[in-house]
């Protein structure tokens, strides 16, 4: 072979470095060997059907021992490797040593028996001769991976099978065979120079499912692979059989050891049991676990081979599968003892068939995926197909068969003309599926594995940079335990501390008051009383109770306990939240200073009197709820129309726990639901800083990544979802929605695979937000499909153009089914394009009828469009419907404003109580206490403005209706009352306002408005 130089061949190593390895393989005990009569035994070493070396003769002793003796060999070979020469590397990857165990009576020696049989490929049971059989004690085989891998020393026990399966009286058990002691040893630190490039690809062909007819028992059946399509090197798997019993064991077999009939030929490899991750690139569907489990018939091989990849080797595999995509394969069926190479070409064309299969690799294009096990059918040899495929152009079965290169003046002429002729003489014009008898596909498993994936993954590093990007960093500080926000918070529950002490104060102030005035009109006190109480109490003859109060603080002591707190406080909070000038504070600038200073805390304390006297001190009624019953609020607010209503719930959810991711994610699947996009993107960043591996933050922020058409580091979000929660189904489906988007197929095929494999996993990751839509149902969603469960699950967090993707695939299954039609009309329905989504429910209705998902929802897209007529008629057939849901507060809220707009305010009030007694709400409470008053029932009215004010004490609806309610009764006190509230919470409803002016019109009565601070 011509020796490249440098630039070509990627195994070059420089003169300087070590470019020759050498491993040393020791035999260093036999045990557990027993015989019936004193034994001579040698041990004979082989690789590549040439053996190394045989050890010194070893007497076992007859009879049974316990413990077994251990017998020393100390037989040592040593193995020549050149790194930079093919010839001396590839068997060392390619084949393992095989190591025999044999009589050595009388001085005969019989462990070349195997080699000579290995170098003729037949089996051994059928042509030695019973003494040489007879002679044989065991064989087995060492594979050299781990001192190729970097090992420097390995130890291994080998148990010795017997030269063939024997099922009688003879059979040895597992833990009774012969075992033998080897060492492997290499002295380098790396077998490999560090400046080289090495891959290592096995392939591994498994069996052939589904068999016509034609398949015989009686044929033998090979299979061939070709390494490159220029410059190929045919790989053919023999020893093909057609059994009915599965190989329960599913343990690979060498392909260099395939003559061999006992365990001898078998690897440490197991073909994989998963057929969830077995890819079907077949055009028909099949049910792939079915064949491959029961007991049916199939042309077994489970062979594996193992070469290895330079540099360039690699790159060139690459390119191929990034062009082609496919590697192909062939297979054919001959009479027992015809090889290829004894056949003439035109034979081998004509008499017997030859079946073609395109194996699907473009999941090795995955980064950091490494191995793919592919399903596919078998065709009708055609080079025509084959090499519009492939780019091979032959039969890869003839390719051994012309040893002899034309001539340099032949290679343009009649030589190479005439023998494509040969070839293609018989060949079909047509390639054509092969099928059974019951038109159901012939296919075949083969399985490509790398050690290294051709593309390497760098999720983690690029999910920490990008991660580091949007994260800015916390500046580091010397401890100190306040901040502003902490000081302001202090200085306004110490007002309030305050305000109590003083309220308790003041009230035993008055009692001791009252104290001193009984005794004067009873009996006659003494003087010197009368003088003690004159100098403690000023009250008796001061009319300023104020004064006399504040006096009363003084003498017990109260009045200066609360200057040095308040002190204490205010000092605090001016060192934290004010930075004090460099000027005097004499200056002009100093005295504006001073009075902004004064007029910040007596805003402050205004603010905590105020909601101390108003009776909602320190938080809003919306602190009492929880997470859940905020969500359900501001859901129903956004569905009804009141989107402030609805983001003062999410930011009260936040106000509960500033820390929680999931809190800033549900506020930006709200504003991703209004519009607001670039706020949504700044919840996402909040959430990430508190938790970078929040599941559905990952989500969401890939999605807004993707609609900035910023797809590389989107992809850094699906990706490090799918690496966080391998079990997240709807997370892989995203993912692979993601690629159908940016039309990345090696990623499609495998994403979805492993979304399919997770939903069939009664185990997978459901912590996901399973709560039912107010506005729109679960029910047509199909447990079994995993672009609808993706699609309904997107529509949640109303990522809907990914959504739509979902869809499409789905349509693309199953037509215009429809649970898709309903889907698609939610989509539509959250896109507020209420045409669009009624066409697709009428088109639903049609095909299926109406049933209380599809109803309702044509109900809400007729309310939205003010339709309230329409609307109506369908929701009274969803509410009349037997297997409607339990909880429909959506459907009777809306019925009931139906009915309110029509003046019905009976029917009104009958569905506004549903709700109420279901699912009681802010919003339920007051449209039920507006039907109670316009029928003039003011008493139930009264208790359900009341229910609907404990919830939301900032409702400015409600406070209109209780001032209405309070003029009808002429509680003009209340009235005050709650027309201030009505005024501080900005009312905004022009009806409702004039409603309060002509009402207060008619009774003429006039109320101050209050300016509260």
């Amino acid at each position: 072979m011509e020796k490249q130089n440098a630039n070509d061949d990627p195994m070059y190593v420089s003169q300087e470095e070590i470019i020759e390895r050498t491993i040393e393989l020791t035999i260093s005990s036999i045990e557990n060997i027993v015989r019936n009569e004193d034994t001579t035994v040698v041990i004979s070493v082989e690789h590549n059907s040439n053996v190394l070396g045989e050890s010194k003769h070893i007497k076992i002793e007859a009879g049974v021992k316990e413990p077994p003796t251990v017998y020393d060999v100390n037989f040592s070979i040593e193995i020549p490797v050149s790194l930079d020469n093919p010839d001396s590397i590839n068997p060392i990857v390619s084949v393992p040593i095989l190591i025999t165990v044999s009589n050595a009576d009388n001085g005969e020696n019989v462990t070349s028996n195997v080699a000579h049989e290995r170098k003729k490929k037949t089996k051994l049971s059928a042509k030695t001769s019973e003494d040489s059989k007879s002679k044989i004690i065991g064989l087995c085989n060492l594979d050299l991976m781990p001192i190729l891998l970097g090992e420097t020393f390995y130890i291994e026990k080998l148990a010795l099978e017997t030269p063939k399966f024997i099922f009688n009286a003879s059979s040895v058990s597992w833990p009774n065979l012969p075992r033998l002691t080897v060492i492997l040893t290499q002295r380098e630190s790396e077998f490999f120079p560090s400046n080289t490039y090495f891959n290592f690809l096995n392939i591994t062909v498994e069996s052939i499912f589904n068999l016509p007819s034609s398949f015989e028992e009686n044929m033998e059946y090979k299979a061939v692979f070709c390494y490159r399509p220029k410059n190929p090197e045919t790989i053919i798997y023999e020893g093909g059989k057609l059994i009915a019993d599965r190989d329960v064991e599913r343990t690979k077999r060498w392909k260099p050891l395939f003559y061999l009939q006992n365990r001898a030929r078998l690897s440490k490899y197991k073909l994989a049991c998963d057929y969830g991750d077995l890819k079907n690139s077949m055009v028909e569907e099949l049910v792939l676990k079915d064949p491959l489990t029961t007991e049916v018939p199939r042309i077994e091989f489970n062979v594996m081979s193992r070469h290895l990849l330079h540099r360039d080797g690699v790159r060139k595999l690459q390119d191929h599968i990034m062009k082609y995509k496919f590697w192909p394969f062939q297979f054919m069926m001959s009479e027992k003892g015809i090889g290829s190479a004894k056949m003439k070409p035109k034979d081998i064309s004509a008499k017997y068939p030859i079946y073609q299969c395109y194996v699907d690799l473009t999941e090795l294009l995955f980064p950091g995926r490494a191995k793919t096990r592919v399903a596919s059918q078998l065709y009708t040899y055609n080079p025509v197909d084959l090499a519009e495929k492939t780019a091979f152009d032959k039969n890869i079965f003839l390719m051994n068969t012309q040893v002899k290169e034309p001539k340099e003046k032949d290679k343009k002429g009649k030589a190479s003309t005439k023998n494509t002729s040969i070839i293609t003489e018989a060949e079909p014009l047509v390639s054509v599926p092969v099928v059974t008898e019951e038109n159901e596909p012939v296919f075949v498993i083969i399985e490509i594995e790398l050690y290294n994936p051709l593309i390497a993954c760098r999720l983690t590093t690029d999910f920490s940079n990008l991660i580091r990007e949007l994260t800015t960093p916390t500046p580091t500080k010397s401890f100190y335990p306040y901040n502003g926000d902490i000081a302001e918070d202090q200085y306004s529950k110490c007002i309030q501390t305050l305000i109590n002490i003083m309220t308790d104060s003041y009230r035993d102030f008055c009692e001791e008051k009252n104290k001193i005035k009984e005794p004067s009109a009873g009996f006659q006190s003494s003087t010197s009383d009368t003088a003690d109480q004159d100098s403690k109490f000023c009250y008796a003859t001061e009319p300023d109770d104020l004064t006399c109060f504040v006096q009363y603080m003084f003498r017990t002591g109260a009045y200066l306990s609360i200057r040095s707190a308040l002190k204490t406080k205010v000092t605090l909070l001016l060192d934290q939240k004010f930075k004090m000038p460099s000027y005097t504070l004499d200056s002009h600038e100093g005295q504006n200073f001073i009075i902004s200073v004064y007029t910040y805390l007596v805003e402050r304390m205004h603010m905590v009197v105020n909601k101390t006297m108003e009776g909602d001190i320190s938080e809003d009624s919306s602190m009492n709820s929880t997470f859940e019953t905020l969500y359900f609020y501001a859901e129903e607010a956004y569905e009804l129309g009141c989107r402030d209503e609805a983001r003062k719930h999410y930011t009260a959810a936040i106000e509960m726990n500033k820390h929680d991711p999931s809190t800033w994610i549900n506020y930006a699947i709200f504003l991703l639901t209004i519009g607001d996009v670039e706020r949504a993107e700044e919840c996402c960043r909040e959430a990430i800083l508190l938790n970078d591996r929040h599941k559905f933050t990952l989500l969401i922020y890939g999605a807004l990544l993707v609609g900035k058409k910023r797809y590389k580091e989107a992809e850094i979000f699906f990706r490090a979802l799918t690496k966080l929660y391998p079990q997240f189904m709807e997370g892989w489906a995203i993912l692979h929605l993601f690629y159908i988007r940016t039309d990345y197929y090696p990623g499609m095929d495998i994403a979805i695979r492993i979304a399919e494999k997770c939903m069939r996993n009664v185990d997978r990751d459901k912590k996901i937000d399973d709560r039912e839509p107010l506005a729109w149902s679960m029910i047509h969603c199909p447990r079994d499909s995993v672009y609808t469960i993706a699609a309904t699950f997107l529509l949640k967090l109303h990522l809907c153009d990914l959504a739509g993707i979902a869809l499409a695939q789905e349509m693309s299954i199953t037509g215009r089914s429809t649970h898709l039609l309903y889907y698609l009309a939610v989509q539509h329905y959250l896109l507020q394009r209420y045409e669009d989504a009624l066409s697709h429910l009428k088109e639903a209705q049609c095909q299926y009828g109406l049933d209380y998902a599809i109803s309702c929802l044509i109900g809400h897209c007729y309310f939205q469009e003010g339709n309230l007529e329409e609307a109506l008629e369908f929701y009274e057939f969803a509410n009349m419907v037997f297997d409607r849901p339990d909880e429909v507060h959506l459907l009777h809220l809306r019925m009931g404003i139906c009915y309110e707009a029509k003046n019905d305010y009976e029917k009104a009030k009958k569905f506004f109580v549903y709700t109420c007694k279901s699912s009681p709400t802010c919003e339920s409470w007051l449209r039920a206490g507006i039907a109670f008053y316009e029928l003039n029932q003011l008493v139930e009215a009264e208790a359900a403005l009341t229910e609907a004010n404990k919830i939301d004490s900032c409702n400015a609806n409600t406070w209109g209706y209780l001032c209405l309610l309070n003029l009808s009764l002429k509680r003009y006190d209340e009235f005050s009352q709650c027309y201030r509230q009505t005024i501080k919470n900005n009312l905004t409803d022009e009806k409702l306002l004039n409603a309060i002016k002509e009402s207060m019109e008619s009774l003429n009565y006039k109320v101050e408005i209050f300016q509260v601070t």
